[in-house]
């Protein structure tokens, strides 16, 4: 197989992972509430002498928008479809400004399994726990922190080049490494498996910077988890 082949191929496959993630994530961003809301504000408005009595109507806040349109469900970071808006946003300027930008996938094994062994609330709270955790160990006016899926995070260095990126990489390890998540009287810990890929040394689109993080943070869970890599250029 020739090298052209093999390259178009790969890009195929990480192209065709990237695109399956956000499907699912489109999928699973939704509570019942929203959809409820959802859709009574899509039924039809007429009303007859044969009509019910009119359901109680679901109320959307400025904030519940808000939160539907840009913030996961759960943790205090950006959903994935608003993600992406903003990394776009900053990798056009990063290419016309010819500025270094990192992004990291923060891949937590085991991180749902706790749900399964403790209750839901537990992985609710650590899912929450994960969130405030990677925002307090980021510059919050400069940084974006994102939820990629059910165990994975993304990080959005602007500014910073790869080098930079193993300094904030290996912190935000360490600090998984040595904390806890206090359930009741249990003590919880998750391992951070963070991946690394930088423009330009990794690409020029947001969505392969992404793509080759999240394979960099699986090269990291082959070899055991709770460690940082590069995704190979």
């Amino acid at each position: 197989m020739s090298a052209d082949k093999r390259d178009y191929e790969e890009a195929v496959i990480k192209d065709n992972l990237f695109h399956r993630r956000l499907s699912d994530l489109r999928n699973s961003s939704l509570t019942a509430d929203h959809l409820a809301a959802m859709k009574e504000l899509n039924r039809p408005m007429e009303r007859t002498i044969f009509s019910g009595t009119e359901p109680e109507k679901t109320v959307l806040t400025h904030e519940d928008v808000e939160r539907i349109a840009f913030f996961d469900e759960l943790a205090p970071v950006y959903n994935f479809k608003y993600f992406m808006r903003k990394l776009d946003r900053e990798m056009r300027r990063s290419k016309r400004y010819n500025r270094p930008l990192s992004v990291m996938c923060v891949a937590f094994q085991g991180l749902m399994n706790i749900g399964r062994n403790y209750s839901a609330v537990a992985q609710d709270d650590a899912i929450i726990w994960v969130g405030q955790t990677l925002l307090s160990l980021t510059r919050l006016d400069v940084d974006m922190v994102g939820r990629f899926g059910d165990e994975r995070f993304l990080i959005v260095l602007p500014e910073t080049p790869g080098s930079g990126a193993t300094i904030v990489a290996e912190r935000v390890r360490k600090k998984f490494e040595d904390t806890c998540i206090n359930y009741q009287w249990h003590k919880l810990f998750v391992q951070a498996s963070v991946g690394i890929a930088y423009f330009p040394g990794h690409g020029t689109e947001a969505s392969e910077l992404v793509a080759k993080s999240d394979l960099a943070a699986d090269l990291v869970m082959a070899r055991g988890g709770n460690g940082t890599a590069f995704c190979p250029e």
